[in-house]
């Protein structure tokens, strides 16, 4: 009897296991088989990595020097002959004085004229004449007596374009224009070079440093513009010839005087000062002077200094007198130089511009 439920037990056990393997093996074969999914890795990004600096404002970087470029100053702008006289005419002018004719140029635009000292030498008022005849009063405004220049004001002028003015030194071989009134012939121009510099000349004014051109001037130019032939620019002021050789004349260095002239029209000299410094005193002066007064004219009370020879002493009353001549040999042994027979006189300029170069050359006022 319990073999028997042995064996029973044994077959209930073989069958569960029976049972068990053939699910197991249905299962297995029925089971579907899900696809093997790749999973791609994804690859991390590098790490960025920041250089953080310390905390510190960074210094800018020096920004490297600009080399400035030098450029070549551009030549001067270069204009025909007639072109340059067509353009200067109208700015060019004859001075007309009771003794003397020379000629001028503007110089500003408030109607200031340039000339020489010896054009306008003991007056305050002058008669200035334009190339087309028209005719201006003009008032001196400065003069010198050791340079041989003058400024005078002309009103009716004021605000007309000037002459340009070249402000450094020209050269020699330079072509000129000097343009003038010689013999009262007006606005004529006449073309030459400038053939020397440095030149000094003593006498009634001291020329020192002048140019020498060989463009002619006669009587009558002095004062007029010598004008650069390329540029048209003023580069002096027509004063002299050589008596020896009248090809030869001088003229004074416009950027040497410059200065004064412009100081000149900024402050004018008066009247009084510009007539006293020639020892003058002009009619029309004294008499619109003492007009309000009890004052009468008497022509004993002018003291003529050309007809004098220039010698006398200001008493401080407006009045003049000789200085003491009877003793010669008393004037500290000074001798008074005498005129030399072989200088030219110009009458066409005032009477007295004589003078001669250092080097014993002769040479006369135009």
């Amino acid at each position: 009897m319990g073999s028997r439920s042995t064996i029973i037990i044994s077959l209930m056990a073989l069958l569960i296991a029976l049972a068990g393997t053939g699910l197991g093996i249905f299962f297995f074969f029925n089971k579907k088989e899900e696809p093997v999914k790749v999973i791609k890795a994804e690859r991390e990004p590098d790490p960025v990595v920041k250089v953080i600096e310390e905390e510190k404002e960074k210094e800018p970087e020096p920004e490297p020097e600009k080399k400035e470029e030098v450029k070549a100053p551009e030549p001067p702008k270069t204009k025909s002959k007639t072109d340059i006289i067509k353009e200067a005419q109208n700015k060019v002018f004859t001075i007309f004085t009771d003794t003397s004719q020379g000629s001028g140029f503007l110089f500003t635009n408030k109607g200031d004229v340039v000339t020489n000292a010896h054009v306008v030498a003991g007056f305050t008022d002058v008669l200035v004449k334009s190339s087309d005849g028209t005719e201006y009063q003009g008032q001196v405004i400065g003069i010198s007596d050791v340079v041989d220049i003058a400024l005078i004001r002309v009103d009716p002028l004021s605000g007309k374009e000037p002459l340009p003015v070249e402000m450094a030194q020209t050269a020699v071989g330079t072509e000129v224009i000097a343009l003038g009134s010689p013999r009262g012939l007006e606005n004529t121009a006449t073309v030459g070079y400038l053939t020397g510099i440095d030149r000094d000349i003593l006498g009634e004014f001291n020329y020192e440093k002048v140019y020498q051109i060989d463009a002619q001037i006669s009587p009558g130019s002095s004062g007029g513009p010598l004008l650069d032939a390329t540029t048209g620019n003023v580069i002096g002021i027509n004063s002299a010839v050589l008596i020896a050789d009248q090809s030869i004349g001088f003229s004074i260095p416009m950027f040497s005087v410059h200065n004064q002239f412009t100081q000149w029209s900024q402050n004018p000299m008066s009247a009084e000062e510009v007539s006293s410094l020639f020892g003058f005193y002009e009619e029309y002066y004294d008499y619109w002077e003492w007009e309000d007064s009890d004052w009468e004219y008497n022509e004993d009370d002018y003291y003529d200094w050309e007809s004098d020879g220039g010698s006398e002493n200001q008493d401080g009353n407006d009045s003049y007198e000789e200085e003491p001549s009877d003793n010669p040999a008393s004037e500290e042994d000074e001798e008074e130089p005498k005129e030399d027979p072989s200088l030219k006189q110009n009458n066409n300029d005032e009477e007295g511009g004589l003078y001669k170069e250092n080097t014993d050359e002769e040479a006369n006022t135009e």
